[in-house]
């Protein structure tokens, strides 16, 4: 007797066939996998890395005295602490990529992490300009995914589909915006950036329900019946003619050949 599988295998298999389609699978993995290693490897490595990685006036400086594409790129996957939490609020981007397909939740993200850090390094150089920060401002280490994060949880708690999911980002957002937000009287660039994230991340959801459907491939429109033209039914009545005969070649003078 043929054994029957439990009513929620069949569906599972296809949705874990396209996790590796998923860019929001790929970032929380590598947010995971992330944990590990920083924890493993000697500090000074760890140290190393995150300075290199971060988005500081220093490294955003165009080559050769600067890398701006790969500290924007690398800062995303290396969190200052509380590294355990990131991947946690990650799996938002499941909620995003679902609700605005694959490529505008990746635009999206990616445009609000370089847009905040624009804006924060840019009062950073403003206030080391003015005089209200150090010179070594410019070199302080600014690494991590909150930025996505920030916006993902947004975008989550205004997109997601089914619409009762979206409570569950909502407390997520809610319970990490303390945090996110400290220090936003004194003007702390980080909590700039945040508050610039969540509010890029409102615009995005906006833009999107009233201005931006998801992308989804086209199927191919069935052909229209068209009608009959002339020379597919001489065609026609040619291949069913069952004696059909060789046009007669004009001859000279209207005469007909020999």
């Amino acid at each position: 007797m043929a054994t029957k599988l439990p009513p929620f295998g069949p569906s599972l298999g296809p949705w874990i066939r396209r996790l590796p389609r998923n860019p929001a699978f790929w970032y929380v993995s590598a947010l995971a996998a992330m944990w590990p290693v920083l924890r493993l490897l000697p500090p000074e490595r760890v140290h190393a890395l995150r300075t290199w990685a971060s988005t500081d006036l220093g490294n955003l400086h165009l080559w050769p005295d600067g890398h701006p594409i790969e500290s924007l790129t690398v800062s995303v996957f290396v969190p200052q602490d509380t590294i355990w939490v990131w991947p946690v609020f990650a799996l938002s981007l499941f909620a995003v990529v679902g609700a605005l397909g694959a490529r505008r939740a990746v635009a999206s993200v990616a445009l609000v992490h370089v847009a905040a850090t624009a804006l924060t390094e840019g009062l950073v150089w403003w206030r080391i300009e003015h005089g209200s920060l150090p010179a070594e401002a410019a070199h302080a280490m600014d690494t991590g995914p909150s930025y996505v994060v920030v916006t993902a949880l947004t975008l989550a708690a205004t997109r997601a589909r089914p619409a009762w999911s979206r409570a569950v980002w909502l407390l997520m957002l809610a319970v990490a915006a303390p945090a996110l937000l400290a220090g936003l009287p004194d003007g702390d660039t980080a909590a700039v950036g945040h508050l610039a994230s969540l509010l890029a991340g409102l615009a995005l959801a906006a833009a999107h329900r009233f201005g931006l459907p998801p992308l989804r491939r086209r199927t191919p429109a069935a052909p229209r019946p068209e009608t009959e033209t002339e020379t597919e039914r001489e065609t026609a009545s040619a291949s069913t003619d069952p004696d059909p005969r060789p046009a007669r070649a004009p001859s000279r003078q209207g005469l007909s050949p020999k």
